[in-house]
């Protein structure tokens, strides 16, 4: 995986995180300078092992009630594994 940072035309800088393959993970929202968009990069890189999965997927049974989510994981992604990413 790795993050790509590109200027724009109107002269913001953004991100697009690319998986091993070059298939497109994720896109960043524009930044105003290239030092914005690395602290947006960093934040990623650090904060994502804390994140949870929230999963939205239709399930079998009877429709949930809107706002009813649950998340996996919990803020340990451990059990998930790593991301492989070498901190910052």
């Amino acid at each position: 995986m790795k993050f790509v940072i590109e200027s724009e035309p109107d002269g913001t800088v953004g991100f697009t995180v690319l998986g091993d393959d070059g298939q497109v993970l994720a896109t960043g929202r524009p930044s105003p300078d290239k030092g914005s968009a690395l602290a947006a990069v960093g934040e990623l890189m650090h904060g994502g092992g804390d994140a949870c999965i929230e999963d939205r997927t239709e399930a079998t049974g009877p429709p949930r009630p809107p706002g009813d989510t649950t998340e996996i994981g919990g803020g340990d992604m451990s059990a998930i594994g790593r991301s492989g990413i070498p901190p910052v």
